[in-house]
């Protein structure tokens, strides 16, 4: 009886705590023994339930029984439009085959929270308390912004500039107001984004939001006794080009009506936050001030933008007539907030050279200096963009080198096809790239005799063409991100500085600094994919709203207002380093089973299972630089002992294979324009839309 008592007890406290004796422990059984992360040869995923919180400051919901009006922000409606899952793709590799998989997925948890009548108050206040109005009234003439004097006029034409002693912004003043808006905007007070941001990421804890979690705060003033007629100004030092000291914070174009992502010193309890503020001036960056017009690009079709709060519910010819907040808020929290800025797809493999990936990364500057062009010294800085880089990877060691070559002869002749004149012909007509095939190939010869010289580092091809000819028709594109043409791999990136360019206040340096993040995995935070509905997109058409997601932090925006990556590019790059890393180390203990070396590196690998499992832990807690890190020590150990008992482990190097790949046939799904498609695509660097938007003052 006695034994019998045992036995029962024992039963019965197996089963308060979960336990079935039948199911096996978690885990693999392999020849390395169980392991609980790693698994030979397999695609390392991490699935994680990402909390959002949705923070609604000003809107009013629908009353019960009533119908939803056009400003009520109706979270059921909102909802609608939001996606359940994220799986995370690389996305240039994607458009030669299947979808490539970074091995990053997301159930998302959405908690709606309304802001208290109290929060709002102390929320509204601090706008109050810390902005400035810069509205002036002149002659009858009220000046503005420039998008707030677009707005009342509908007409730019109508528009007149003045420049006030000691302003470095100019205003702009409506001559001919048009009477299909639904109200004129008679004031302009500024309140700067980052202290917004860093208020409301401070004070969320009061309505009992953590914003370490992923965080969208949706603002409305309008319709209190207390609104302003406002916008967001950046004019800090991040928003001062580095080479040429142009202050672009200063520009009237980039007032704004969202911030957020500004990097947190603290990783591991890092803000994630991103506010989007309807009711504030109509912005300049996304012709929300455009409430006339349907087609924007002059592409045939309309484009979709987001007018302001006092649009909504509009009888007049008004591209909000018949639209309602909620849907359009689901929009931007679906296609901005969370697709492009909080779970984005990488532009490239972040891997570089798998399954050796590298250990030490040289930014390797090569300046192509014109006769006669600005000096080396005044437009580029290697040291800085190597320090600026390096935050994508700080677990491996950087450096950075500069040569000099003079762009005459040959080269000057491939660099002219790049701007071909219109009357010019196709410098590589046979070539599915006819404007950069004849440098590409230039390159590529330098780029194998620079890896043959300095064998143990992978190097960051950097080309600067500082041309010094004034007639050179580049109309302001300043650099690309180049790869290969037949598998989507990385293989260089090329910056462009002109008389003109430079003129406009451009340099070499944050250039540089964009374009290595792409070639790094990052990709813009206006164009991107959405992983439910298979569709890759950017700022035209259905999705012209999208370029709201460069008013953000981050030197991948096109304004010019960060020169460093923000938190959320920070966020993405070491959450696709942590499944990378496991990837590879998956792959090299395949080559270890291959070579029959299983027995000199079991130890090893047992070992790096734990470490491994602990970088799971701490992505799952949102500490994605401590988990890359503990990925990268993983890896180190089973690479280390792998080499020890003799496997051979060799990266992908695409200058070795772009020869033997070069008659594959890519399927030409490329676009020239950027409105939504199914399937990832490759678009252009920029359109002449986009161009605009960054050169406008």
């Amino acid at each position: 009886m006695k034994h019998f008592g045992i036995a029962l007890l024992s039963a019965s406290l197996l089963a308060a705590c979960g336990s079935n004796p039948s199911q096996p422990a978690p885990g693999t059984d392999t020849a390395f023994g169980r392991l609980n992360t790693l698994n030979p040869g397999a695609q390392a995923s991490i699935d994680q339930k990402l909390k959002v919180n949705i923070v609604s400051i000003g809107y009013r919901p629908t009353s019960p029984g009533q119908v939803v009006g056009p400003r009520d922000l109706n979270f059921d409606t909102m909802k609608q439009e939001l996606p359940a899952t994220y799986e995370t793709i690389n996305r240039y590799p994607s458009f030669y085959g299947n979808n490539e998989l970074t091995g990053n997925n997301f159930e998302f948890d959405y908690n709606f929270v309304s802001a208290s009548a109290a929060f709002e108050d102390e929320f509204f206040k601090f706008l109050t308390d810390n902005g400035t109005e810069k509205a002036i009234v002149q002659d009858g003439v009220t000046y503005l912004n420039i998008s707030s004097a677009y707005y009342n006029c509908q007409d730019p034409s109508q528009v007149e500039e003045i420049r006030l002693k000691g302003e470095d912004t100019p205003l702009y003043g409506c001559l001919q107001p048009a009477g299909n808006v639904a109200r004129q905007i008679t004031g302009n007070y500024e309140v700067d984004g980052e202290k917004v941001e860093q208020w409301l990421a401070g004070n969320a804890g009061k309505i009992g939001v953590d914003t370490t979690e992923h965080t969208i705060f949706l603002i409305n003033w309008y319709g209190r006794p207390d609104f302003k007629f406002h916008s967001y100004t950046h004019e800090r030092a991040d928003s001062i080009e580095t080479d040429t000291k142009a202050n672009f914070g200063a520009r009237s174009s980039r007032r704004t009506v969202a911030w957020g992502g500004t990097p947190s010193p603290d990783q591991n309890n890092a803000r994630r936050v991103w506010f989007y503020d309807q009711s504030a001036n109509p912005d300049y960056w996304t012709d929300a001030w455009n409430i006339s017009s349907g087609d924007l690009d002059g592409d045939g079709f309309y484009d979709k933008r987001m007018p302001p709060i006092w649009e909504y519910g509009t009888r007049k010819a008004s591209a909000a007539y018949a639209e309602k907040i909620s849907k359009d808020l689901g929009l931007v929290t679906r296609y901005v907030g969370i697709n492009l800025l909080f779970t984005p797809s990488a532009l490239y493999r972040v891997a570089l050279t798998p399954p050796d990936m590298p250990e030490h990364i040289n930014v390797d500057f090569a300046l192509e200096q014109g006769a006669g062009a600005v000096p080396s010294a005044n437009v580029i800085q290697p040291q800085v963009a190597q320090e600026r880089l390096s935050v994508l990877n700080p677990f491996v060691q950087w450096s950075n080198s500069l040569r000099t070559t003079a762009l005459d002869g040959d080269l000057a002749d491939a660099y002219r096809c790049f701007f071909p004149l219109p009357t010019d012909d196709a410098c590589s007509p046979d070539y599915a790239d006819p404007d950069g095939e004849r440098f590409f190939q230039l390159a590529l010869q330098e780029i194998r005799a620079r890896a043959a010289e300095t064998p143990g580092q992978y190097n960051l091809p950097t080309y600067l063409f500082n041309d010094s000819d004034p007639e050179t028709p580049n109309f302001g594109l300043l650099g690309q991100a180049v790869n290969d043409g037949v598998t989507g791999t990385q293989t260089m990136t090329l910056n462009f500085l002109t008389p003109y360019l430079n003129r406009l206040g451009y340099g070499f340096t944050d250039t540089a600094v964009h374009e290595g993040g792409h070639h790094l995995s990052q990709s813009h935070p206006h164009d991107g994919y959405d992983s439910e509905r298979n569709e890759d997109y950017g700022p035209s058409g259905d999705t012209w709203f999208v370029n709201t997601g460069d008013e953000v932090h981050s030197v991948m925006s096109y304004n010019n207002l960060a020169k460093v990556f923000g938190q959320f590019n920070r966020d993405a790059q070491y959450r696709y380093l942590t499944t990378a890393y496991m990837t590879n180390t998956n792959a090299i203990l395949t080559l270890t089973q291959n070579a029959g070396k299983v027995d000199g590196v079991r130890s090893a690998v047992q070992g790096a299972d734990q470490t491994f499992q602990s970088a799971v832990n701490a992505y799952q807690n949102r500490q994605y630089q401590r988990a890359a890190q503990l990925a990268h020590s993983g890896y180190r150990a089973v690479l280390d002992a792998a080499r020890a008992a003799g496997v051979s482990v060799e990266g992908y190097k695409w200058y070795d294979r772009v020869d033997a790949l070069n008659t594959q046939n890519v399927k030409a799904r490329a676009v020239s324009h950027m409105r939504p498609v199914q399937g990832p695509t490759q678009r252009p660097e920029e359109t002449p839309a986009l161009r605009a938007k960054r050169l406008a003052p």
